[in-house]
């Protein structure tokens, strides 16, 4: 009795040992993980419609071994604390602004470039690339994996105060921007009155009036409801953004490589199911915050042509910063999309 007694306890004893040895991600497959996915936007954003779809997907594939929950609306803190918390391996899965990088990663200020892309497409295709290889790397070397690069759109101006149809009439606007220094120069530049604040605060600044307006793709300001504090919009198209969707690197080391493709092909479907769906919603969007009330106008092509005059020498120093052989190389590749090489 007392022998077998040694014998079972010498087993289990080993058994442990051979757990505590085994690499982590083999440990991981035998039982089902719970993630969390963070992000700002409403649940309706096509952003969010794609998190849950990749949610849905990878829960699929798996087998239920890993599940993920989507949490909205900067229910687990503003960007730059999800971002940190990706780092850490706190939180598994991300997706909105990547300049809570910005002091980490100085390459990724080139996104608020004004008029550097024309199209969604040819922005697609510098991110899919070279560009967006190097930016990877160097986030990857920072504790984040980058999964894609999501669509959020050219940044269009709204505000309270009256309708913007010339450069003049931005003069004193206090609006609210991306904490970005080569985005406040920028503005400023143009005679705005540009100042950061986070995202998670701006409904109500606009709401009190704390601040006259602010910049942002339009499927994301309908699906905020902006409307409701914004009755002017001027189609301005002054710098394209897109959303880093990424994981935590200590989580991404833990996973098998079977469960690292599996990841990697969810991902890739839910960048094009995001970028349709924008793409698709942008228009309706649009047409929904005219009937809501809200005034839109344009630019004319002598103020479009005043800003991209104005605007270099005021970024000047901020490219420096960035570095010049890193937009050397942005330049070349969208030369490069554009003659369709």
């Amino acid at each position: 009795m007392k022998l077998n007694r040694f014998l079972s306890i010498t087993a289990i004893g080993a058994a442990a040992a051979l757990t505590a040895l085994a690499p982590l991600g083999a440990v991981a497959q035998d039982k089902a993980r719970t993630t969390r996915f963070g992000h700002g936007m409403a649940d309706n954003h096509p952003a969010g419609q794609a998190a849950k779809m990749f949610s849905a997907e990878i829960e699929k594939v798996t087998g239920g071994r890993i599940k993920t929950s989507v949490i909205a609306n900067q229910a687990l803190g503003p960007d730059p604390q999800m971002l940190g918390a990706l780092q850490g391996g706190v939180q598994e899965f991300y997706t909105g602004s990547a300049l809570g990088m910005l002091g980490q990663v100085k390459e990724l200020g080139f996104q608020d470039v004004p008029f550097l892309f024309n199209t969604e497409a040819e922005a697609h295709a510098v991110f899919d690339g070279p560009v967006g290889k190097h930016l990877n790397d160097k986030l990857s070397a920072v504790g984040i994996h980058v999964l894609g690069w999501w669509e959020n759109g050219f940044r269009h101006i709204t505000n309270s105060k009256r309708p913007v149809n010339t450069l003049d009439d931005l003069k004193g606007l206090k609006l609210r921007t991306q904490p970005n220094p080569l985005t406040l120069d920028a503005f400023k530049a143009i005679g705005a009155n540009a100042s950061p604040l986070p995202w998670s605060e701006l409904f109500v600044a606009l709401e009190t009036r704390a601040f006259d307006g602010q910049e942002n793709p339009i499927v994301l300001m309908y699906t905020q409801r902006f409307y409701e504090v914004q009755k002017y919009m001027t189609l301005s198209g002054h710098v394209y953004s897109p959303l880093i969707f990424a994981v935590s690197k200590k989580y991404w080391d833990s996973l098998s490589p079977a469960d690292k493709q599996l990841m990697t092909t969810a991902a890739a479907n839910a960048t094009a199911f995001q970028r349709k769906t924008t793409a698709a919603e942008a228009g309706s969007a649009l047409q929904g915050m005219k009937d809501k009330g809200m005034q839109v106008t344009q630019f004319s092509a002598a103020d479009l042509q005043a800003i991209r005059t104005r605007v270099p020498p005021a970024i000047a120093p901020h490219l420096e910063k960035i570095g010049p052989e890193f937009m050397t190389l942005v330049r070349s590749e969208i030369a490069r999309v554009r003659a369709g090489k």
